[in-house]
């Protein structure tokens, strides 16, 4: 990791509480933007009346000292909002991130540069679980110690609703609606957010109208992009959420929209064009030389810059185990690993859906009759997913059962039979499926849509 700011020593750290007076700060801002707008509207109006006078008097008039007056309540104020202004500086920078521990087989390169104005530029690296990390970059609209309280609120309220999902759609959804509810209109931010499973190495993302990150590979470069407009702004944003498969040392190149004052353009599209040139001219370089590389053509920009370089130095899994306490709500922790590897893979709507049934019914099956609803057993999902065939299995810590003992809900005579369609159901859908000899796991395979022809 590199950063061109070396955060002091007594700032926050991950995993501590963000400054407990953004409340006040809001406040704050609020009182001293009324009295410097108030003094600014008299001093306008008496300016004007001065200035249809027809001859100045020889000695200062009530409205002239009125003036020097208000011109002195002008400058006390001014040094208030520069003095701010420095406390917007010094919270945003304890902010940054310190990144976490537990990121073997990541490389990470990092790098801000204070712009002439304070802005709201930050990021954020959350681990989510042991096999899942979130990548997080954004940028408020507006400057100053109004910016700053934003990022605050912002950087919080990304971290609080991360912890409840692995879906960033989700995620961004629950952090616009709270920004709605808590922060001053007229301000939003731009985001980009990323889910990375470790060990199947897939990227879900969701672009909130932020600058497109890049996907180096092989020399070539991909822009990351999504539809769905500012998070703070609407109540129906219409997040879309979007996945890919990740290899073995592809680069993401993160980035806030200050670094394009470096490639100047005609316009933003012009100057995100020279960067994507720049990138792939550059993508031999290690994300630690290219970050810094780029580092240098920004000596003193106008706008706050982050940049985010991450290398994947992992090896691709062939199979991933998640074991989850028989909870029904545990469930979602599953499917937002096994779904996105399917949709990445190109199996159709048709193949997930399937899957998502099926992986349903067996992990509430393993959780109400395996394992009786406790929670202090486990139901572990094991699967793999290739270009072929996914294969899926649930186990319980049950005594098991005998899947023969089922009677067939389509059989006349079990037509009314309570028991059984689960499992009527995920024959159905599934291609193949097998009980373990104890009775306690289900193996499920679904084929992709290709193969499946073949074998018909």
């Amino acid at each position: 990791m590199t950063s061109a700011e070396k955060p002091p020593a007594n700032l926050p750290q991950d995993g501590q509480s963000l400054p407990d007076d953004v409340e006040a700060l809001q406040q704050r801002v609020h009182e001293l933007t009324g009295q410097l707008r108030r003094a600014e509207a008299r001093v306008t109006a008496l300016d004007a009346q001065l200035r249809e006078r027809p001859t100045a008097p020889t000695t200062p008039s009530r409205t002239e000292r009125e003036l020097r007056v208000l011109a002195e309540q002008l400058e006390r104020q001014a040094m208030l909002l520069e003095r701010d202004e420095q406390v917007a500086r010094e919270l945003q920078r304890s902010l940054q991130p310190v990144v976490e521990k537990g990121l073997e087989g990541i490389q990470f390169a990092i790098q801000t540069k204070p712009g002439t104005r304070v802005g709201g530029d930050f990021y954020d690296i959350i681990n989510l679980s042991d096999n899942f990390v979130a990548f997080l970059i954004a940028d408020v609209s507006g400057y100053g110690l109004p910016a700053a309280v934003i990022m605050a609120t912002g950087r919080l309220a990304f971290r609080t609703y991360a912890a409840n999902t692995l879906s960033p759609k989700t995620i961004v959804n629950d952090v616009n609606a709270a920004m709605l509810r808590s922060t001053l209109a007229g301000h939003y931010l731009t985001a980009f957010l990323a889910v990375l499973d470790t060990e199947l190495l897939t990227l879900q993302y969701v672009n909130a109208s932020h600058c497109s990150p890049f996907l180096v590979r092989d020399g070539e470069v991909t822009p990351l992009d999504t539809e769905g407009f500012f998070v703070g702004m609407f109540e129906d944003p219409q997040y879309e959420q979007k996945g890919m498969q990740l290899e073995q040392h592809d680069r993401l190149f993160f980035y806030t929209d200050g670094l394009l004052g470096g490639f100047e353009g005609a316009d933003r599209h012009e100057s995100q064009r020279k960067l994507r040139q720049y990138l792939r001219d550059n993508s031999k370089l290690s994300v630690e030389e290219l970050v810094d590389h780029l580092g240098r053509l920004l000596e003193a920009p106008e706008d706050d810059v982050a940049m985010m370089g991450v290398e994947l130095l992992l090896e691709k899994a062939q199979q991933k185990q998640i074991s989850i306490p028989s909870l029904p709500r545990e469930l979602a922790h599953a499917e937002n690993a096994i779904l996105p590897v399917l949709e990445n893979k190109g199996y159709g709507e048709r193949a997930v859906f399937a899957v998502k049934l099926c992986l349903e019914e067996a992990a509430i099956n393993a959780i109400k009759h395996g394992n009786e609803l406790d929670d202090t057993k486990k139901v572990t999902i094991s699967f793999s997913i290739d270009d072929n065939k996914a294969v899926i299995s649930v186990a319980d810590e049950g005594q098991g059962f005998d899947p023969k003992s089922v009677p067939d809900p389509t059989a006349d005579e079990f037509l009314m039979a309570t028991s059984g369609r689960g499992l009527a159901l995920i024959r159905a859908y599934m291609d193949e499926v097998r009980f373990s000899d104890r009775g306690n796991e289900i193996t499920m395979i679904k084929y992709a849509p290709w193969a499946a022809a073949k074998r018909t």
